[in-house]
């Protein structure tokens, strides 16, 4: 393991992240159908699915077994060793609603349906159908082992069938406001999305992806900056009526260059950038620690 040589391409490796003010992360297990590496084939192909799972799987527990890192199983702490809470974007690893006894026992703490395409569970955000009858099995079993539902890619139709399933509180993992960004892309969430979730106590992790923050987006100028994450967070946190519940996010898990990212927010080290915005914009030190971890420490107790 070693840190990231080529800042321009890619800023996650482990030892960047044990040499970052971060101690406690989301690790994901991401698998989506048609993806070249973590994909298999088609959503109805369980056992391949959940083969793809499992694999990501093993790679965490090779970590936690050599001592890189620990995986916590309940509650949320910041710990001196680095550390993480097991976060499953794409359920379709998960086989049955059976299957989510075991998951929980690996140490699964939150589950989002599906990627953006959609799986056997739901619609995702590049589609218009919602909750499938076998989602709704597999949310009530996600409910019955206390596992978080994080809404980030859900579709609109997906979103409102949740509401009516379950009446616990809910995450968005990485997303941002569809009315600042001025879109109508089911990725953001709607004014009335963000409320409900507040609501059911739950919290809106900040994305960092460029695209997702920058309202003059487009593929030749990339750029994003800080000023743009603070007009989320605070359009945020004035549907909440508090700066408790709106926190980092961010989406930064290699899955694209830092050229996606905001101007001086490339790295993990660069997040006391984010901070001290927030500090100008208003925030007290007890609201910048909430939007740091309290937030998430939090919901995850």
């Amino acid at each position: 393991m070693q840190l990231c040589q080529e800042s321009d391409k890619k800023c996650i490796s482990i030892p960047d992240l044990a040499n970052s003010p971060i101690s406690t992360f989301f690790g994901t297990i991401y698998t989506s159908p048609a993806n070249d590496t973590a994909g298999y084939g088609t959503s109805a192909n369980r056992d391949a699915s959940f083969e793809a799972g499992t694999k990501q799987l093993d790679v965490y527990n090779e970590l936690v077994n050599s001592g890189v890192l620990t995986m916590q199983h309940k509650g949320c702490m910041c710990t001196e060793q680095l550390s993480m809470l097991l976060l499953m974007e794409g359920a379709d690893p998960i086989r049955s609603p059976e299957d989510v006894s075991w998951w929980k026992n690996q140490g699964l703490r939150a589950v989002g349906l599906t990627w953006s395409t959609g799986t056997r569970y739901a619609g995702g955000n590049n589609c218009k159908h919602g909750i499938t009858d076998e989602g709704k099995e597999l949310v009530t079993s996600l409910d019955e082992y206390n596992i978080m539902h994080d809404v980030s890619h859900l579709s609109d139709a997906s979103f409102d069938d949740l509401l009516s399933i379950t009446q616990a509180p809910i995450i968005a993992s990485h997303s941002n406001s569809r009315s600042v960004l001025q879109s109508d892309s089911q990725r953001h969430l709607r004014d009335e999305q963000a409320i409900e979730i507040f609501k059911r106590g739950g919290v809106i992790g900040l994305n960092l992806y460029t695209q997702f923050l920058s309202k003059s987006f487009d593929k030749n100028n990339a750029d994003a900056t800080i000023k743009d994450c603070v007009e989320h967070i605070m359009h945020l946190c004035n549907l909440a009526g508090n700066k408790m519940q709106v926190a980092l996010g961010s989406d930064f898990d290699g899955g694209f260059p830092t050229t996606y990212l905001p101007i001086e927010l490339k790295h993990p080290n660069q997040l006391c950038n984010l901070s001290n915005a927030l500090r100008t914009a208003g925030f007290n030190e007890k609201e910048l620690a909430s939007f740091a971890h309290g937030a998430w420490m939090r919901v995850f107790s």
